[in-house]
């Protein structure tokens, strides 16, 4: 962004001088060559403007996705699910009108707002998947399935 506004400011103070010179040509072809070169300078501080404008435009954006994220992010808090996998929480009294939910941490810390899936529960361990990043584990605590081994399976 620096080297834009430099190159503006050059083409600019370089489109003076020769506009200073061309006023005091009498010969036409060195004051038809000097215009010539006055509106390539201006073309360039044109060009170095319009660098700029659209440079500021993406700054503005990527500082609003910054703000609305770091308003968004105060909505949660970290939790940790047994036995050590973190995840983001909506505040209670936060929800905006949205379920209870979980979002992921490694994306919260990438200040992406990507809800944790739960795809299933059993045996006492729950299944997270996040389809942004690929985070996929279990949490809770294994229970092995109860198994009757006594008496005979055909009831006798």
């Amino acid at each position: 962004m620096i080297a834009e506004t430099i190159a503006g400011l050059g083409a600019v103070k370089t489109a003076f001088e020769i506009a200073k010179t061309v006023k005091d040509m009498d010969n036409s072809v060195d004051r038809n060559l000097a215009v010539i070169n006055l509106q390539n300078e201006i073309l360039s501080a044109q060009a170095a403007q319009a660098a700029l404008v659209n440079r500021i435009g993406d700054l503005e954006k990527d500082l609003a996705r910054f703000e609305t994220w770091e308003s968004e992010k105060k909505r949660y808090e970290l939790e940790q699910l047994p036995p050590g996998i973190f995840a983001y929480r909506v505040k209670a009294g936060m929800e905006n009108g949205e379920p209870p939910h979980k979002i992921c941490a490694n994306c919260y810390n990438k200040n992406t707002k990507s809800l944790l899936h739960n795809l299933g529960s059993g045996n006492g361990l729950t299944q997270w998947k996040c389809h942004s990043c690929g985070f996929d584990e279990h949490s809770g605590h294994f229970n092995p399935p109860n198994v009757n081994r006594g008496g005979s399976w055909m009831g006798s």
